[in-house]
């Protein structure tokens, strides 16, 4: 705080403290790679959080989501086979028919497709965690300083600045 004296004629007119008020500048990044495919926003303009900001494009995104997906797929089918197999090993096994050294082998190629299965759902599930990223909103209610990253612009890596707030 500062002590601040007006005086008019050598008589004081006004005593205050006043706190000097500073805006702070948040710089927000992209946290991901791509071209900035719309922006929403104008330099000047006041924001609220979580208010659309910028849009970059996500078809590179879009497609790795679809050979992840088809992935998922292919080994659920592929566990569904071993689970087949191994039953059948199973029931010649209890039958007497066959050794236990097959009944192994399906138990092993049925754990390994369980597992390639999970593999392939938990990769799913940890590209669909980074789409939020595609879309940047405003963390803080402020005003738009500067647009660092027009549309058509692309942004190379992580935190690449795309927009500056100024907070109150």
């Amino acid at each position: 705080m500062k002590k601040a004296i007006w005086s008019l004629s050598g008589t004081i007119v006004l005593m205050a403290m006043m706190t000097p008020v500073f805006a702070k500048t948040i710089q927000i990044g992209a946290l991901v790679a791509g071209q900035v495919e719309k922006v929403y926003v104008q330099a000047g303009q006041q924001v609220k959080p979580g208010q659309l900001l910028v849009k970059i494009d996500d078809t590179r995104y879009q497609a790795k989501m679809k050979v992840l997906q088809a992935s998922v797929e292919m080994t659920r089918l592929k566990l569904a086979d071993a689970k087949i197999e191994l039953d059948q090993a199973l029931d010649l096994y209890d039958r007497t028919v066959s050794a236990k050294r097959e009944l192994d082998a399906a138990q092993l190629a049925y754990d390994v497709a369980q597992q390639l299965h999970l593999k392939a759902q938990a990769e799913l599930e940890m590209s669909q965690a980074w789409s939020k990223y595609y879309v940047i909103k405003a963390p803080v209610a402020g005003k738009i300083k500067t647009i660092d990253a027009p549309k058509g612009a692309t942004v190379y890596k992580e935190n690449t600045p795309v927009i500056q707030i100024e907070a109150p």
